[in-house]
């Protein structure tokens, strides 16, 4: 008998419309297409087009949190007719990371999980992500405002105390504390980004001062003194209720940073680097037994990890997919509960249609000479997109260079447009735009690394600017200092591969796609004789090679002539 499964999307709450947050939000003025959303259903990237106002005010009207039944538009919520169909099992749930593991954390605390009970197969793509994001749910955060919020919370239902005099003045000095604590931060911050600018690299993490920690700690017997008093208030407030718990949990991660043994404790810049936007954060070390407690221990579902980039060079699968077994916690299992495959071939002859570039004439892009190479790159770069008449994406790690090599193409004038990655903007909107226009030129970072697909002619030439090393923070400190001298390898050169594996993987989409792709990163060459260099070509998939810019223009004459290049 067959059956029809019908597959179930599962967004995020903050990727639906929340009505009730809409009407709130314009209810002293509401503007004129605010009544022709009545009855429309759809989530963000449905809505966003047809409303380019309610996509700028997304974070104002989205579903953050839900009153579910109370709500007054609960029986045309989109939300929750999500919720009730994930709810219901005998389907497939189609999710993305931060879903599936915030449904095993519910699970974990004996919470009603966000899916069925009966799930029998779980099958995590893009498994390389997979500790990422797992620390990042277990990651408590806390900014200024945060905590500014609560105190104002509870200064405001204190004033009906006869005491208030007293816990004001507490308040005061709290507040003056925490701002002195959270400018002590910021210094840090503006300390260590020059340092990482210096060398072309860009962070938002940053190490903290044990004596910064030791400031906050001074801070724990008035803040608890402050919330035991409006805890004593005779009032029944859940906006009350919600702020005490908080400060509570404040109190508790202050702990946390007393007794800081397991855990790694960082800064974090959100936004433009000021007192506001930066946030002090701690994450249990070994997230990796968390990982393994969530899926892979006990009487679990089977569980499927694949992506296209988990494996590296090795004799055995056991070397292949090494670093992937150790972080996320698969090496907790027995041999006989783990199956590791051999890794597929790509369906795509890479041979026959691409060819990997690498200058090595080009200065190692390295602090003391950044600059040099950064003006030399440009060079390069000018000559590469004149073989392919524009039809290229570049590549990089930082947004600094992005927006330096974007300046310096717009002052040559080029006949091809030029699109750049915008902050905050639809990314969709920036791919359509780049693949309707084929002779175009798209200059990207972050997601655009591994979350674009754009088959056909338009991208038939990626430059990668450099080897995309991540950016040393305290969380890649901590795992390197596991492996003592040999932390690099064992960490910062798989994170680089599989980063690296996953742009390279943009240029070759479909059979028929054809394509040059160069890094100009000479540290990668011959001449510079890196220990890693074998192990990275080792990986990608294009296994021809060259550093011979001659011999890149005559595979681009011989495999494109005929489609697209002009005599």
């Amino acid at each position: 008998m067959n059956y029809f499964v019908q597959p179930v999307l599962a967004k995020g709450r903050t990727h639906f419309l929340c009505l009730e947050r809409l009407h709130n939000h314009y209810n002293s003025n509401p503007p004129s297409w605010v009544n022709d959303l009545e009855g429309l259903t759809g989530d963000r990237s449905e809505l966003a087009e047809s409303f380019p106002e309610l996509d700028k005010n997304w974070d104002k009207v989205n579903v953050k949190k839900c009153k579910y039944r109370e709500c007054a538009f609960y029986e045309v919520c989109d939300f929750i007719d999500l919720r009730k169909s994930i709810s219901q099992g005998n389907s497939v749930i189609v999710t993305n990371h931060d879903q599936l593991i915030a449904n095993e954390k519910l699970k974990m605390q004996d919470r009603r999980p966000l899916f069925s009970d009966d799930t029998h197969i779980i099958v995590i793509d893009e498994a390389h992500n997979l500790e990422e994001k797992a620390r990042s749910s277990l990651t408590e955060s806390w900014k200024k405002n945060k905590l500014t919020y609560h105190l104002n919370v509870l200064d405001r239902f204190l004033k009906r105390s006869p005491t208030y005099q007293e816990t004001r003045k507490q308040k005061q000095k709290i507040q003056t504390e925490l701002n002195t604590f959270f400018q002590e931060l910021l210094k840090q911050c503006l300390s260590q980004q020059s340092n990482h600018r210096k060398a072309g690299s860009e962070t938002n993490r940053y190490e903290i001062n044990s004596e910064e920690i030791s400031n906050l700690i001074t801070l724990t017997k008035e803040l608890n003194d402050y919330n035991i008093s409006a805890q004593l208030l005779d009032t029944a407030s859940e906006e009350l209720e919600e702020s005490t718990i908080a400060i509570e949990e404040f109190l508790t991660f202050i702990e946390v940073l007393k007794q800081n043994e397991q855990h790694i404790i960082w800064i974090e810049q959100i936004g433009e680097l000021s007192a506001r936007n930066i946030s002090i954060n701690s994450v249990p070390q070994n997230v990796s037994e968390e990982i393994a407690s969530y899926f892979f221990e006990g009487d679990k579902p089977n569980t499927i990890l694949t992506s296209a980039t988990i494996s590296t060079k090795g004799e055995t699968n056991y070397d292949r997919y090494d670093y992937l077994v150790s972080s996320t916690g698969l090496d907790f299992l027995s041999y006989r509960q783990l199956e590791l495959a051999d890794p597929l071939k790509s369906p795509f002859d890479y041979d026959a249609h691409s060819l990997l570039y690498i200058p090595s004439h080009l200065p190692q892009p390295i602090r003391h000479n950044y600059e040099t190479f950064r003006e030399k790159a440009i060079q390069e770069i000018l000559s590469l997109i004149q073989l392919t008449e524009g039809r290229s994406m570049i590549l990089f790690t930082s947004k600094e260079d992005m927006n330096f090599v974007y300046e310096r193409l717009v002052d040559e004038r080029l006949p091809w447009r030029i699109f750049v990655q915008q902050d905050g903007s639809s990314q969709n909107k920036t791919k359509t735009a780049f693949l309707e226009d084929e002779y175009s030129i798209l200059l990207s970072t972050g997601t655009y690394w591994e979350g674009i697909d754009i088959p056909g002619p338009s991208l038939s030439n990626l430059i990668i600017f450099k080897l995309p090393f991540p950016v040393p923070d305290p969380i890649l400190n901590y795992k390197m200092s596991l492996f003592g001298p040999d932390g690099f390898d064992k960490v910062m050169i798989p994170e680089m591969i599989i980063k690296l594996r996953q742009g390279l993987g943009r240029l070759i989409r479909k059979e028929t796609d054809k394509g040059i792709a160069s890094i100009l990163d000479s540290r990668l060459s011959k001449k510079a004789n890196k220990s890693y260099r074998i192990p990275v070509l080792e990986s990608v998939p294009i296994r021809k090679v060259t550093e011979d810019f001659g011999e890149v223009q005559k595979f681009t004459k011989e495999i494109y002539h005929s489609h697209f290049i002009s005599e």
